[in-house]
């Protein structure tokens, strides 16, 4: 009942969930001060003592079990209560609209979203195998969420683990039906890959809004599970190959968990747009998933010349191209990653929770990120983009944002001249605006890079009689207030005269008003200006010097710059660096404007 007080200490206040096994509360930690969830289980008046004995030693095996995981993905137990033959399990509380509430209300869930769903919980499961536990009811109704929104994975009433008593008799069956792998169902022993095709089924049930196996009476869902295939998924887009493989019958055939979360990584655009195969019935120039969503990942990064992958038809080609895609992708995924996979082992240095930016983003709800408007290519407003911005920055800035788990990012607009002082006044948790790397600047902020190399050219009147650097000496050359390319400018070219504005979107006006005779600043800047005004404009192609850009953020922050960093590495690793480069900026560029990719031996800012 309510206000009931267990052990003297946890007040219970009003229920939360119910289901088959037991009815979950919301309860006030006395001694500590804070909220908490108590689970109590439902055998009061079992039919005999022999149930009830069962019951208490399944409740007593629930928190042994997810007391020794230890896990962001999986709730926590703070305590556990034994009185009067009744057990008490007290874990963290979040909130209690599970997965299967928002699968009723939306009736499908689009892929992507799917996809970092199902990235959660699969590393919460795989923190679960290495304890040596299974779960064995893996199902929406057991996925939860934080008030972050990440995925926590709860209920492990029916869990198994090693060295632990066994509490279910001898062939009898548990789980639910319609979540249950098939070797489960012919109560065979159960493995890590049990726990894997109950993930499957969930991802089918969230891209589809309908469990694959169904009928009416639980015999006959478990007769399905046994003997049928599942139904083709109409809406799974490229997570159809992933559920596929999760959904083949004999578990030593089914894809392994370090492959599934690879796939998922790809998907939820951890590591997007590096090239995998393409499943047949996935069309990758759809601009839009159904219901609305952003489109998924492009799962190919096409090369002229080289026709589609095409399986054969029909269900009989399911092994082969699970086959294809298990082994062959997950080979690539671990190629194209495999250096970023390895190097995310570290342990050297302070958690990202350390980080005073960092946490005030997480309180906030979103990132702050400065960028510039009007650098074509790079950076610039758009009505149609998300968040109002696109470009090559954008895409890195989007990138770290995942990296660092949030999904709403606020871009707001940064000049040359304020930067510095928008970063130590904490009005931005870090800059991803074309910002050159410069022993100055460091002296007040830190860099996390470079993730672009470049080098300073001349945009020029297409009918101006300027065809060298020569040419502009004693004439007016616009560039922006105390950047870096106006005081090489200077150093290098003292013979011309150098006009300052505060943006190059102004001297490019001035340019094509006759107002100076060149503008100068770096040559992928300038590509982008020329790309707007080919008719007017031209770039001279006398580049000098280096600009490294690199994104900026506060000093001390050492666990958010490795974070930075580690994004920039994986963008360049898995192919995103290129496909965003051939995007937004190879577009822009002259013949002999080449891809300017840093080598990851050349990121002097991230050691």
């Amino acid at each position: 009942m309510p206000h009931t007080l267990v052990d003297g200490r946890y007040e219970l206040r009003r229920q939360l969930g119910r289901g088959g096994m037991g009815v979950v509360w919301e309860a006030y930690d006395n001694r500590l001060g804070r909220q908490v969830a108590v689970k109590e289980l439902l055998f009061r008046g079992a039919l005999d003592p022999e149930t009830q004995a069962q019951w208490v030693e399944r409740a007593r095996r629930e928190a042994q079990a997810i007391a020794r995981i230890g896990h962001e993905h999986v709730v926590a137990v703070h305590d556990v209560i034994e009185a009067d033959g009744q057990v008490w399990i007290v874990m963290e509380q979040v909130n209690p609209h599970s997965l299967a509430d928002q699968l009723r209300e939306q009736g499908r869930i689009p892929a992507l979203q799917a996809a970092q769903i199902g990235l959660e919980v699969l590393r919460g499961l795989r923190a679960v195998h290495a304890a040596g536990v299974l779960h064995r009811d893996v199902k929406p109704h057991n996925i939860l969420f934080r008030r972050d929104g990440r995925a926590v994975l709860m209920d492990f009433g029916i869990a198994t683990f090693e060295g632990a008593a066994q509490v279910t008799r001898i062939h009898e069956t548990v789980g639910t039906p319609q979540y249950l792998a098939p070797e489960l169902a012919s109560r065979l022993t159960p493995t890590p890959a049990a726990d894997l095709w109950s993930l499957g089924v969930t991802l089918y049930e969230m891209v589809e809004g309908r469990a694959p196996f169904r009928g009416p009476t639980p015999y006959e869902v478990l007769e399905a599970v046994r003997t049928t295939e599942p139904p083709p998924t109409a809406h799974a887009g490229p997570l159809r190959p992933l559920i596929d493989g999760l959904l083949v019958k004999e578990p030593g055939a089914r894809v392994s968990a370090e492959r599934a979360e690879q796939l998922l990584q790809h998907v939820a655009q951890e590591t997007p747009q590096f090239p995998v195969a393409v499943h047949p019935d996935y069309d990758p120039d759809a601009t839009r998933t159904d219901a609305g969503a952003l489109p998924s990942p492009r799962l190919t990064e096409p090369d002229a010349g080289t026709p589609p992958v095409h399986p054969p038809g029909g269900r009989s080609w399911r092994r082969r191209w699970y086959t294809l895609v298990a082994g062959g992708v997950g080979l690539a995924v671990l190629a194209a990653a495999g250096w970023f996979a390895v190097d995310r082992m570290r342990d050297d240095g302070p958690p990202l929770s350390s980080s005073p930016t960092y946490k005030a983003a997480r309180e906030r709800g979103y990132l702050i990120v400065g960028v510039k408007k009007d650098q074509p290519g790079l950076s610039e407003e758009s009505r149609t983009a998300e968040g109002g911005y696109e470009g090559f920055d954008i895409d890195l800035a989007r990138a770290i944002a995942r990296h660092l788990g949030f999904k709403k990012v606020r871009f707001t607009v940064v000049d040359t001249q304020s930067r510095e002082y928008r970063l130590s006044a904490g009005n931005v948790d870090f800059i991803v605006a074309s910002y050159s790397i410069t022993p100055a600047r460091k002296e007040k902020v830190d860099f996390a890079g470079p993730y672009y190399q470049a080098g300073q050219d001349f945009l020029v009147r297409t009918d101006a009689p300027v065809h060298s650097v020569q040419d502009l000496f004693g004439r007016d050359v616009c560039t922006v207030t105390d950047s870096t390319p106006a005081e090489r400018l200077r150093k290098e070219y003292p013979q011309i005269r150098t006009a300052q504005q505060a943006s190059y979107g102004l001297c490019v006006g001035e340019l094509l008003a006759g107002e100076v005779d060149a503008v100068s600043t770096d040559d992928i800047i300038l590509a982008g200006y020329r790309a707007q005004h080919t008719k007017e404009l031209r770039l001279l192609g006398a580049p000098f010097g280096n600009e490294e850009y690199g994104v900026g953020l506060q000093q001390n922050e050492p666990a958010l710059k490795r974070a930075i960093c580690d994004t920039i590495k994986e963008q360049i690793t898995s192919g995103a660096w290129r496909a965003s480069y051939v995007k937004h900026l190879k577009p822009l560029t002259s013949q002999g404007l080449a891809d300017q990719r840093p080598r990851l031996d050349e990121m002097a800012e991230c050691g």
